[in-house]
């Protein structure tokens, strides 16, 4: 007795750099067709993908509803994920927490022990494909009944996942499978965002870069090496320096070393870095990762011993990538011109108690790590910050490339009286004096003003 398999025509590997050369005469199959649909939707991804990047474009807000039970609220909108798909949620979409909590303790115990315990979960939309509209499709040999029914259409389609924090987890986890594949019983890990990562510190350290009329505190090279450093966005953006210049961390480059050394950074990105950031997720170039998926936000709550949700739900959404469209960039651009030949922000700010006439403690958080330390005198001290743009001392600025404007109160029971004396500039910091006559503490806002 022989046995028989069902015959299925043999396709070609579909290539998404070529496309049908149409001639008259030619007989088109599946094949044919198949092949055109790829090149076209490869270019629309590679478009989206390489041209403009990845993330949220427009909805697709996370909130939390207690109104009937605790949810996990979507809104509709468009995202892109990191191979170029477009991905549309038409309605509001909902996922009940304590009902996933209930569903996955017994794998959630085996990887974080018994609670009570504080959980951190990712909101991630992934791009799916649906096969739809199923129609009787002409016999051949060897087919069966079922083999005789097709799908005739194909639906963009979308899955809304709840994924863990890898940065929870004490032991290294894989990285985000592919949507269908299981993981820990179905559970997953949020995606890897090592491209988002890299732009991100990519925009710290160009905001580091101060543009004027002194000597360049850099080479070339050196500025290069710091973009190169960029493959390792979880690494901080090191100075190139030897030992450190008086600047801290900002970088100076002077007007005419200023636009060469910008186009070697730039082109050491798109020749060297996001190739190899790519390579990374994928081990083939420019192709960019194969992962379907997009963060959309971070929950982080507490879980009772009864595997329930207490208290409130601290959604995050500082990690989700997103996108701006170009209208809304060219207004942005168009409105930095002509306001004046300078730029303002504030870089710190702070309210800090007095525990003596030489202790100034803050009062709740502090913008870019804003302190006071002791100064030469009592109810003296010198304010200093860190972040994307430290304290400088503009003294020692020649010729003068930034300012600092201090806003400021002392805190006291003394009516009229409640100032804060700016007394000048050092190297540990702003120097400001309290003049209220029994002050308990004080406030102050520091703004800095580039580029005049």
């Amino acid at each position: 007795m022989s046995t028989f398999q069902t015959g299925t025509p043999c396709m070609q590997k579909l290539d998404p750099q070529k496309r049908v050369n149409y001639t008259y005469g030619m007989v088109l199959g599946v094949d044919e067709f198949k092949q055109e649909q790829t090149y076209l939707m490869a270019k629309d991804h590679s478009q989206y993908r390489l041209a403009h990047g990845y993330g949220t474009v427009c909805g697709l807000q996370v909130g939390i509803s207690t109104a009937t039970d605790l949810e996990v609220q979507i809104c509709p909108g468009v995202a892109i994920n990191p191979r170029g798909q477009e991905i549309h949620v038409q309605q509001k979409m909902c996922a009940r927490l304590n009902d996933w909590l209930s569903t996955n303790q017994t794998t959630l115990a085996g990887i974080f022990g018994n609670p009570p315990l504080t959980l951190s979960l990712c909101v991630v939309l992934c791009y799916r494909e649906c096969p739809t509209d199923t129609v009787p499709i002409p016999g051949q040999p060897c087919r069966t009944q079922q083999d005789a029914m097709a799908a005739s259409n194909i639906a963009d389609s979308f899955q809304l996942k709840l994924c863990l924090n890898e940065q929870q987890v004490a032991s290294s986890p894989p990285q985000s499978p592919p949507i269908d594949s299981a993981v820990l019983n179905g559970l997953c890990f949020k995606p890897p965002q090592s491209e988002e990562d890299a732009i991100r510190q990519f925009g710290r350290l160009l905001h580091r870069i101060r543009i004027g009329n002194t000597a360049s505190s850099v080479s070339q090279t050196e500025l290069e090496n710091l973009v190169r450093e960029l493959e390792n966005p979880d690494g901080p953006v090191t100075s190139p320096f030897t030992s450190p210049p008086v600047y801290g961390s900002a970088i100076y480059l002077s007007t005419e070393d200023a636009p060469e050394f910008l186009r070697a950074a730039f082109l050491v990105w798109v020749t060297e870095v996001r190739p190899r950031l790519a390579a990374n997720s994928t081990g083939c170039g420019c192709n960019g990762p194969d992962e379907k998926c997009v963060l959309l936000a971070e929950l982080t709550f507490q879980v009772s011993t009864l595997w329930q949700v207490v208290g409130a739900v601290a959604v995050d959404e500082s990690h989700r990538p997103y996108l701006l469209e170009s209208r809304l960039l060219q207004e942005w651009l168009l409105n930095q011109v002509g306001g004046g030949s300078g730029s303002s922000n504030v870089v710190a700010a702070g309210c800090f108690k007095l525990h003596s006439t030489t202790e100034a403690l803050a009062m709740g958080p502090t913008l870019n790590g804003l302190t006071a330390t002791e100064g030469p005198d009592p109810y003296t001290f010198y304010l200093d910050w860190g972040g994307p743009s430290p304290y400088v001392n503009p003294e020692k600025i020649s010729p003068p490339a930034l300012a600092y404007v201090v806003k400021g109160a002392a805190i006291g029971p003394l009516k009229g009286t409640n100032s804060l004396l700016v007394m000048g500039f050092a190297d540990q910091g702003i120097l400001v004096g309290v003049t209220e006559a029994n002050p308990t503490g004080f406030m102050v806002e520091i703004s800095e003003i580039t580029g005049g």
